[in-house]
């Protein structure tokens, strides 16, 4: 079966990619075709000659001044968006130091020689229509030129001049190529979503199988080139596709596997025992009435639900008190990052959250105000959760 890897463009999220990539290899995931475009096509380069560690070196160290010629200093976001203003004002930024990057690190011989095929989505600005070109078309020496014309991000770059003609970036177009790959004869595709500015075609072919990794978090802009940002984004690509092959586990933050069940088979009866006293507490039957967010409604009825309630908590938890969302957590650690974060956190957000769990410290609960809870029922449900987890079960003593 031949296998797919599309990747999307998305300037300075690119390093996903990698990520992707790394866990890939480490899932001994073959493939035998790579099309992309814009950064999509830079890295796909990088898998056609399978050189992973210079494209994690190249990511790793990557900044403004690999990529643009003559900026001034960078130091925060305004000046970002003032570089990048300028660019667009004065027809386009100068990327020969991209151009440079590309010469450096890929290898046209090994490039043509290697068994994966590959192709890549640029955009004819002088013809006005897209250009989708394989391997097998591209002509001698010519290689380094496509692929920066692919990720011309026109027009804050300047256009590519190839044979007399302007390409711009294969995004204006498809910015994620699955058909080029389908058309190259691909009948499995991994496709690598960045989620950045552009156009998709829809597939055409629905009988071949698409697989597709998002960015579950927030990635960099994808028009920062920032290598400490870079190191996050390959983190969440890694993460995000060891998720989809079910080899870790979670949403926004990553557990290792049997993790969550790990932490249902410790606190989740505990947590339903708390959730009935505080019904027995409530003896106008108020809290009937309310649907508590995601949670009291079923969870002592289904499992399930109890599951995907804890599941939500703790990354609504770990969302609220600032835990660090590229790193794969043990339950161990996971707790441990949680109570050192507990009262540091200067997140508004988490005041009320605090405020529930101190009410339980110190009331155990008997103080209910439902108003309160039917406005802010996560934090409610959140800080009731954390008093199960450090305190075991509420009770009358």
């Amino acid at each position: 079966m031949k296998r797919a890897i599309v990747l999307s463009g998305g300037g300075g999220k690119g390093a996903y990619q990698i990520g992707v990539w790394k866990a890939l290899r480490k899932l001994h995931i073959k493939y035998h075709i790579v099309t992309g475009t814009s950064v999509g096509a830079l890295n796909g380069a990088f898998m056609v000659q399978k050189n992973y560690y210079r494209a994690l070196y190249t990511w790793n160290t990557i900044d403004f001044y690999q990529i643009f010629n003559d900026i001034e200093k960078i130091d925060d976001k305004k000046d970002v968006l003032a570089m990048y203003t300028k660019g667009v004002l004065s027809s386009g930024m100068e990327i020969k130091n991209l151009e440079s990057l590309i010469q450096k690190n890929i290898d046209e011989k090994k490039f043509q020689k290697s068994s994966i095929d590959y192709g890549l989505i640029t955009y004819n600005l002088t013809k006005k229509k897209p250009l989708a070109i394989t391997k097998k078309k591209i002509k001698k020496g010519k290689l380094k030129d496509y692929l920066v014309a692919s990720a011309t991000c026109y027009p804050f770059f300047k256009k590519k001049r190839i044979d007399e003609q302007d390409f711009i970036d294969g995004g204006i177009y498809d910015n994620l190529p699955i058909n080029l790959a389908i058309s190259m004869g691909a009948e499995e595709v991994i496709a690598v979503d960045l989620k950045a500015p552009g156009l998709k075609q829809k597939v055409k072919n629905k009988e071949v199988k698409v697989i597709t990794i998002k960015p579950q978090n927030q990635l960099s802009s994808f028009l920062s080139f920032n290598k400490e940002e870079s190191k996050k984004n390959l983190a969440f690509g890694y993460n995000d596709t060891m998720k989809k092959f079910q080899k870790l586990e979670g949403k926004k933050y990553t557990f290792y596997k049997g993790t969550l069940d790990k932490n249902d088979h410790l606190y989740g009866e505990l947590f339903v025992q708390n959730i009935e006293y505080i019904m027995k507490l409530d003896e106008k039957k108020k809290l009937k009435n309310i649907k508590l967010g995601f949670l009291f409604s079923k969870v002592w009825e289904d499992e399930t639900y109890r599951k995907k309630a804890i599941s939500d908590i703790l990354e609504y938890l770990a969302s609220m008190f600032s835990l660090p969302e590229e790193k794969i957590y043990k339950l161990s650690t996971f707790y441990k990052q949680l109570s050192k974060n507990l009262f540091l956190t200067k997140k508004k957000q988490s005041e009320l959250c605090l405020q529930f769990y101190q009410k339980f410290l110190i009331f155990r609960g008997k103080n209910l105000d439902v108003p309160q809870i039917f406005l802010h029922s996560k934090d409610f449900a959140a800080a009731l959760y954390l008093y199960t987890v450090n305190y075991g079960v509420l009770s009358d003593d």
